[in-house]
């Protein structure tokens, strides 16, 4: 039962950093700083295969303390030891438990936009042309790399939050964040929400049974590289890190990166039709629902006049006998 609806859960592979994003050092340093680095760089191969099967055969109690399974998960009869530790282990972070430091929405809202903005959006999403180059950059990696997502016009609260954490260097437990994350692939039923970090979840499965590839398991596609598209910094944004200017980074696009560009371009307008074209059925599906209702009223009316015209034929009819 589990497996028909994890099967069809798509992948957010991660996406190693172009050259030039690489060359934006204040972020790169707070990304490493973070204990992210391995999820942007080195990236090693994912096999969709084995990571849904990881997902679907997490114990219901995995997390849970009392449970002889705790924190083990079970893929092809080896025992795959799986926890916020283990993440930050592989991760190369502190595997000490760290404390979580609450912060409110407009706390996060004026730190990513520089001050030009105090309040949270009442529609809870805000627009990314708001945000200052550091968090521009933040929740380009993030968006693909972190809490994926398809909408790159508009951020969460979600995503605004980890990518401030990451912008202000708050000790943060990157390993339960991931841990729980996964966990709830496990326990919903959802096919739209994509599954994060498979490309980590395998290199923690590998690092404890390297023998237990095999044959069957066919290597994903890897996307393609991120890149810091010029646009990134010029318009509203806040110049709060060091870079080069919009044209000079203009004249470093190579066509590779312009291609990539434009793939995510059409990604986005994809997504858009999509939308539009539900939209648009949706409509049509009202309007020919409500012109049969129309058309049963009119003929309602109709009969009714028919009715009243043969009575009225009638009365002189009944008067003359």
């Amino acid at each position: 039962m589990k497996w028909e609806f994890v099967s069809h859960k798509r992948l957010a592979l991660e996406r190693k950093l172009g050259k030039d994003a690489i060359g934006c050092k204040e972020v790169i340093s707070l990304v490493k700083e973070a204990g992210l680095i391995k999820t942007i760089s080195g990236i090693g191969d994912c096999y969709e295969t084995i990571v849904k099967e990881f997902i679907v055969n997490i114990p219901g109690d995995c997390d849970n303390k009392r449970s002889r399974d705790y924190k083990k998960v079970f893929v092809r009869g080896k025992c795959v030891e799986f926890s916020p530790r283990i993440i930050n282990r592989y991760l190369g972070r502190c595997e000490d438990d760290q404390s979580k430091e609450e912060v409110t929405n407009n706390v996060v809202y004026k730190e990513i936009t520089a001050g030009q903005v105090t309040q949270w959006p009442r529609m809870k999403k805000l627009s990314v042309s708001n945000l200052s180059v550091k968090y521009v950059v933040l929740n380009k990696i993030g968006a693909a790399n972190w809490v994926p997502t398809n909408h790159t016009s508009s951020i969460i609260v979600g995503l605004g939050k980890f990518f401030y954490i990451v912008g202000t260097e708050i000790n943060f437990d990157l390993g339960t964040y991931i841990f729980e994350q996964t966990i709830k692939h496990a326990h919903s039923f959802v096919v739209k929400m994509p599954i994060a970090s498979p490309t980590l979840i395998c290199a923690i499965i590998f690092s404890q049974h390297i023998g237990i590839m095999n044959n069957a398991y066919i290597v994903s596609k890897s996307e393609s590289p991120l890149y810091l598209h010029y646009k990134l910094f010029i318009g509203t944004h806040v110049p709060d890190i060091v870079t080069t200017s919009g044209k000079e980074v203009a004249n470093l696009a190579s066509k590779e990166e312009t291609i990539v560009e434009l793939q995510e371009t059409c990604k986005e307008l994809n997504e858009i039709i999509k939308t539009c074209t539900g939209r648009k059925i949706r409509l049509e599906n009202l309007i020919r629902s409500l012109d049969q209702d129309k058309g049963v009223t009119d003929r309602d009316e109709d009969n009714q006049e028919a009715k009243e015209e043969n009575d009225e034929v009638k009365r002189p009819a009944e008067k003359k006998k």
